[in-house]
């Protein structure tokens, strides 16, 4: 169970850290049409998710029930890409331009946090007093693949966005 997170986690983040890095300054705050977040704001979004460190290194209980029970329920969710949701107002990513390096500090920082608790955390308990919406509480490992999935959500938001901003500047050549 913590490799297969540790493995998954590990090649979802750097691929977000590498996709982020490789966008140029002037497209990182640029919206790329009416009603989308930037690619900064996406980035922004993500490392507000990332304060469920908090939920990770919480109040845990022993789980009287399968500990992965809910991961197929929360892939479900993020990985359909057709669906679209409203963001919790505490992860709204801020409307003011983004310094790419400082996110990716920042990033950086909260993905060692997330990597620690993998190693060190018992997986397999409930953290209590933040129950996850239409499904109650989740053991660290439910939680941890809802960072993922929601992580691989937004690095495939991200490439659109690059899409869309390659294809403006395509048309205006």
């Amino acid at each position: 169970m913590t490799t297969e997170i540790s493995i998954e986690f590990e090649k979802t983040s750097d691929e977000l850290i590498r996709l982020i890095s490789s966008i140029s300054e002037e497209q990182f705050n640029e919206i790329p049409f009416d009603g989308s977040w930037t690619a900064a704001q996406v980035g922004d979004h993500l490392l507000k998710s990332y304060g469920l460190i908090k939920v990770l290194n919480g109040q845990a209980v022993e789980t009287r029930r399968l500990p992965v029970k809910e991961i197929e329920t929360v892939k479900k969710i993020f990985i359909d890409f057709d669906a679209k949701y409203k963001s919790a107002e505490n992860l709204f990513p801020t409307n003011e331009p983004i310094e790419k390096e400082k996110l990716l500090s920042e990033l950086h920082k909260r993905i060692g946090q997330i990597k620690e608790v993998i190693q060190i955390k018992d997986l397999t308990e409930t953290c209590v007093g933040v129950p996850f919406k239409g499904i109650g509480e989740l053991t660290r490992i439910e939680w941890l693949y809802v960072i993922l999935y929601h992580t691989q959500r937004h690095i495939h938001q991200i490439k659109n966005i690059l899409k869309s901003l390659e294809s403006i500047v395509n048309k205006e050549s």
